[in-house]
């Protein structure tokens, strides 16, 4: 073989080595593991080629010996030679730091953390820190978030910027910390120029005053390897609070134009930073009738701030839509079935919200509430008993070391603090909403059932889809069934009753007698947890 590579030299000229994954492509066209192309090409284009795989390097180093051997260089130095170039052409296809946008694709779906294991506390982080990675040179990304802390995050967009990449992001003003002052370092806060960090005043789109903030939680990328019009929208903050004791979502998806412009157009009146309040948007890309709606359009995006009351809340007419009992055609029926994990229900909203969903219950919905801290009050109101019993209730408020000291109304004792709690913001629908059989749906996006959020800048997002469904009802169910990240809600204590019973006497007759019986009494008390230093009150 050396032979005939020595003659083809001698006909040919120079032999050019290609890496591995040119390799492939090559041999695709002519077939693998035929020599006969490489030594009679078929094409101009292939006179000199040597593929350069792990078993044929050496052939490609003993080529370049004969190559020198003609005049180029030493022996010793050609081999050099050779082995250098197999080395730069394998290092070429696989150097870190240089994504190859024709390969990467942007994450689908969404994605959970996991705030009790270690390998679960960076899943959505790492999946936004990849898109970022991926921008390529003239692409641009656009941020708007309640907070950042995140050094990675930072230098990512740091580099992002510097091959490229326009980077804009609009942050709450209730923080200052070193990862905003990196990026404001490289990006400046010039709202006018193509990058830029900028915390708006006590909301963007809202009425400027102390208890209105930007709380929404999306990410635009324009391009992120071989995918366009990257939209990200959930629970998810980029903080190490949100990685490490929060749950927390994040639903990624590409490649609708219309709705990601729509997104973009968002973004651009976001960042006027209004004084007073905008009117509410709402959009969902191209509607499948003359209007969005959920019940047919993959999405639907309603802005806040809104107006919302007990006759004009978007909850109740979602909830209002919800048929509980479907007749199955056989005599029976079926179950719509809901699952809401929500970080907050406090306040007159929170009361009203309490009460829709307690009815939902009673109409026959299955229906499993989860939340991270909820006021007394809506507590009370949900946990009310119904002719069906109570409405399954978790918390995943948990306070996993009681020895830390916290004493936060100063009496002396520890107080139980919430060292992990749900974030999260979601509602799963599996059954019949407005009339349609077998709809599967899941509310999104930054929206607490609490009434600050609706003066707030806030995102309220739907998908609809069997799948998308199914994940986030696998996150519920996780949270739900594990004792290590949920806890009962209702609190159980034991009495004893005084219960009638009847005894037959040996002469036939009935008397009356009572016994002691210790039955398990369900109440509804307060949450004895105290915010703590990981409670994020948004």
């Amino acid at each position: 073989m050396i032979e005939h590579l020595f003659e083809r030299v001698k006909r040919n000229g120079p032999i050019r080595l290609i890496g591995p994954r040119a390799a492939d492509t090559w041999a695709r066209r002519w077939g693998r593991g035929r020599s006969v192309p490489m030594l009679s090409p078929r094409s101009p284009r292939d006179v000199g080629v040597v593929v350069v795989s792990k078993l044929s390097r050496l052939v490609g180093s003993l080529c370049l010996v004969l190559v020198a051997s003609m005049g180029a260089t030493a022996p010793g130095s050609a081999l050099a030679a050779g082995s250098d170039a197999a080395t730069a052409a394998t290092a070429a296809a696989a150097k870190p730091g240089k994504p190859r946008p024709s390969t990467w694709d942007a994450p689908k779906g969404p994605y959970f953390n996991d705030p009790h294991l270690k390998k679960g506390w960076f899943n959505i982080e790492r999946r936004v820190v990849d898109t970022i990675r991926h921008t390529p040179k003239g692409s641009t990304i656009r941020i708007a978030i309640y907070s950042l802390d995140r050094m990675p995050v930072a230098h990512a967009l740091v580099a992002a910027h510097r091959r490229g990449v326009k980077v804009q992001m609009l942050l709450n003003d209730h923080w200052e910390n070193g990862a905003m002052k990196v990026i404001r370092a490289e990006i400046g806060k010039d709202r006018r120029k193509d990058s830029f960090i900028y915390k708006c005043h006590q909301s963007c789109r809202g009425a400027a005053n102390e208890f209105n903030n930007l709380h929404s939680k999306f990410y635009l990328f324009s391009q992120a390897g071989r995918s366009e019009d990257v939209i990200a929208v959930g629970s998810a903050n980029m903080t190490l609070n949100a990685d490490r004791h929060q749950w927390n979502d994040l639903h990624f998806s590409d490649g609708n134009h219309v709705l990601f412009r729509q997104f973009v157009s968002l973004f651009n009146d976001m960042k006027k930073d209004y004084s007073t309040r905008q009117p509410p948007r709402f959009f969902c890309g191209t509607p499948l009738t003359t209007y969005c709606d959920d019940t047919v359009d993959k999405n639907t995006v309603w802005v806040f701030p809104k107006n919302s009351g007990p006759k004009n809340d978007l909850v109740l007419d979602m909830l209002g839509k919800v048929q509980c009992l479907t007749p199955d055609g056989s005599g029976g029926v079926t179950r719509t079935r809901l699952a809401l994990s929500m970080h907050t229900m406090r306040g007159s909203r929170g009361d009203y919200l309490a009460a829709a969903i307690r009815r939902k219950y009673a109409e026959g919905c299955d229906f499993r509430v989860s939340y991270g801290l909820i006021g007394y009050r809506a507590k009370g109101i949900i946990g009310a008993p119904t002719r069906r019993g109570r409405i399954p209730l978790r918390s995943t408020g948990l306070d996993y070391n009681t020895d830390d000291n916290f004493d936060l109304n100063n009496d002396g004792i520890d107080d139980l603090i919430l060292d992990y709690y749900t974030h999260q913001k979601y509602l799963v629908i599996q059954g019949t909403y407005n009339g349609v059989p077998d709809t599967s749906m899941v509310l999104t996006g930054s929206v607490n059932w609490s009434s600050l959020s609706t003066a707030n800048d806030e995102v309220w997002f739907t998908v609809r889809g069997k799948r998308v469904a199914n994940k986030y009802l696998k996150n519920f169910n996780y949270q739900w069934s594990n004792a290590r990240n949920s806890r009962n809600a209702y609190t159980t204590t034991y009495a004893n009753f005084r219960v009638a019973r009847w005894v037959k006497d040996p002469d036939g007759t009935m008397r009356k007698v009572w016994r002691t019986v210790r039955r398990p009494v369900t109440t509804v008390q307060p949450d004895h947890y105290r915010k703590g230093p990981y409670w994020e009150d948004d």
